[in-house]
């Protein structure tokens, strides 16, 4: 199944004449995941030729402007779409008063359900073929970092070891699924006609945060990390003061936490070009790259088996 990452907003606080603020769609398939909804999202969408979907989920990381002033125009469009389909919003404590104080005062009165998950440290969300992390990072009371897990893909199924073992073509489908089976009292088992498992794509935002340890653990093995950025290493002060990270910062977890590709997003207004930001990042972790508004990012099946360390993506 095809992957996507479509980044809708690159900058900080404010937006730019480049830049709109904070959002990121994984396009799954036929399914996408909003992850931040700042203002203007639903327009990016738009420009990016996505619209908004029936088949969506929404995911708020923490409750600041350039994060979720977005959400509230979107549900009127969709009010205006008639969507008549549930709606899964996940988001940190706060997100219901969030809604239900604008939504009453803009009068907007879905026709459709909208379902309230909260985050916390350490919450986990089964999606059915993946699962959704998140753990509080060190931004804000109620912030979050997330990540997008997938499960377990089967693996390469031997048809030509069960023929020569003859076993019959209708008990093939048990094995593929790893189920051992029984012919005429004898146990025939998947693991000898079936390769193990591949493991799944994992995806991290971190979110606004500062560098925080277990951020390493979560990110481990991420074939993408996607890192904020805010500041080059010479706004430090301004880093700690601000609760944001460096873009050296964000290599070094990149680098600890042994990922594939770091990509840096969430640039203060000051970096007209964030290739300050870049090379800074890339003298701790080499591949790492910047966020754009429309950039598109495809996530390739991995070819790895899955490993024992890696059995609940973090």
């Amino acid at each position: 199944m095809s992957m996507e990452i479509l980044f809708l907003g690159t900058s900080a606080g404010i937006p730019t004449k480049k830049r709109n603020v904070s959002s990121i769609v994984i396009r799954r398939g036929g399914e996408y995941l909003f992850i931040d909804v700042g203002e203007g999202t639903q327009r990016q969408a738009v420009k990016a030729g996505i619209g908004i979907r029936r088949n969506m989920k929404i995911i708020i990381s923490h409750l600041h402007g350039d994060h979720v002033l977005g959400l509230i125009p979107m549900l009127q469009t969709l009010c205006l779409f008639k969507r008549d389909i549930p709606l899964d919003i996940y988001g940190p404590r706060g997100i219901k008063q969030f809604l239900n104080i604008n939504m009453s005062l803009l009068d907007i009165e879905p026709e459709f359900m909208i379902n309230i998950h909260y985050l916390s440290d350490g919450s986990i969300y089964d999606m059915g073929e993946y699962t959704l992390h998140a753990i509080k990072n060190e931004h804000c009371k109620y912030s979050y970092s997330i990540a997008i897990v997938e499960k377990p893909r089967p693996g390469k199924f031997n048809p030509e070891k069960a023929s020569k073992d003859r076993i019959p073509v209708e008990y093939w489908g048990r094995l593929k699924k790893g189920e051992d089976i029984e012919i005429n009292g004898k146990i025939y088992y998947a693991k000898n006609y079936v390769s193990p498992p591949y493991r799944g794509r994992k995806i991290v935002i971190s979110g606004d945060t500062r560098p925080f340890r277990k951020m390493i653990k979560f990110s481990k093995e991420a074939d993408v990390l996607i890192h904020e950025a805010t500041f080059a290493n010479d706004k430090i002060d301004r880093s700690i003061e601000t609760k944001h990270t460096t873009a050296i910062e964000a290599a070094k977890i990149a680098k600890a936490a042994n990922v594939k590709v770091l990509i840096l997003t969430h640039f203060s207004a000051r970096y007209e070009d964030a290739s300050i930001l870049v090379e800074e990042a890339r003298k701790i972790f080499p591949a790492v790259f910047a966020a754009e508004d429309f950039m598109r990012i495809e996530v390739p099946l991995p070819k790895k088996h899955l490993e024992s360390s890696y059995p609940h993506g973090y």
